[in-house]
């Protein structure tokens, strides 16, 4: 729900939920506008990407593992008020749903960098080591849908009272100023998260030391932030000039803390010609190194938020940023 609001008189308006054929887009035009998004809205913190589509094809637009190894699949082709929202993503859970380790481990090669299986990056994101068996015995299925869609929230509601594990991914869009589209939509989380929205200046990226040592020491080494691969390096340009920013060593702590300058450098993997431009990267400016280390107790013990390490990058509340940059410096 959208309100719109006097903040004079205190009378409010009820915003009219619309379509997007109501601003000439369709739900190609949308789902493009969700891929360049995608590092907004993907719970990288809860999901190790398995795989994502960005072509127009008979294939689903994402796959996902969770800690458990259950496989999530979801259907973003948003076809507003068409039962078949509901039946693409249950025709993939029968198409996908029985496919072993193997399998997803070609899909999870083929869409990031193919010298690193499943298991490692599983294990190195969620640390916990999976036997190849307990890949996918689980599917959750999720559908994005209008609002308005009552038919397919109707047919979602109905498949998960008989035992599916269908979850809707509701959109919702509004007229804003002349020639805007509002589009109000929530993050997908497996769990709630009060911390996601938070922007106030203060972010912690961890610096992939798990996944490649070379990607962490480079950021010490050449006083940088960066970020890697579709689409966890656009979380890179939410940076401006002056934010500050806390490397964070998995396992660790924070090993070091610099303010961002503002220009983004795009930059081939490790110098890779075969991956051009899949390393997005900001310099740090006031670069200091943090010895010892702060470690994660030590963030939770002085910001009194027991923060999850997950993540690619996150914001801190202006606050806890303070906080930790008193202590640090």
């Amino acid at each position: 729900m959208l309100l719109s609001i006097n903040p004079e008189t205190g009378e409010t308006d009820k915003r009219r939920t619309l379509r997007l054929q109501s601003f000439g887009l369709d739900e190609r035009a949308l789902q493009g506008i969700l891929f360049h998004s995608l590092d907004r809205l993907f719970p990288d913190d809860e999901l190790l990407l398995l795989m994502q589509s960005h072509a127009w094809q008979e294939e689903p637009d994402l796959m996902a593992i969770d800690r458990e190894g259950r496989l999530f699949i979801f259907e973003l082709k948003a076809w507003e008020s068409q039962a078949s929202n509901l039946l693409h993503v249950l025709r993939d859970g029968q198409r996908f749903g029985s496919m072993g380790y193997g399998e997803l481990d070609a899909w999870f090669k083929t869409s990031t960098d193919p010298s690193r299986s499943l298991k490692t990056a599983h294990q190195a994101k969620f640390e916990v080591e999976l036997p190849e068996e307990a890949f996918n015995r689980k599917q959750v299925f999720v559908v994005m849908t209008n609002g308005l869609d009552y038919r397919t929230r109707e047919a979602v509601r109905y498949w998960r009272s008989s035992g599916l594990d269908v979850r809707p991914w509701v959109y919702r869009v509004y007229a804003g100023i002349p020639d805007e589209m509002l589009l109000e939509m929530s993050p997908f989380r497996v769990c709630d998260n009060p911390y996601e929205d938070i922007a106030e200046g203060y972010y912690i990226l961890n610096t992939n030391f798990k996944n490649s040592p070379q990607d962490h020491n480079d950021m010490l080494s050449s006083r940088k932030a960066a970020a890697y691969f579709d689409p966890w390096k656009f979380k890179i340009e939410r940076l401006a000039r002056g934010d500050m920013v806390f490397l964070y060593q998995s396992g660790v702590g924070i090993v070091a803390v610099g303010e961002a300058d503002g220009t983004l450098i795009k930059s081939p993997y490790q110098r890779r010609a075969e991956h051009p431009d899949e390393e997005y990267a900001m310099r740090l400016r006031r670069f200091q190194t943090v010895s010892p280390p702060l470690t994660a107790q030590a963030i939770k013990q002085i910001t009194g938020i027991n923060h999850v390490f997950m993540s690619t990058l996150f914001g801190l509340d202006v606050d806890s940023g303070k906080a930790i940059l008193k202590h640090i410096t």
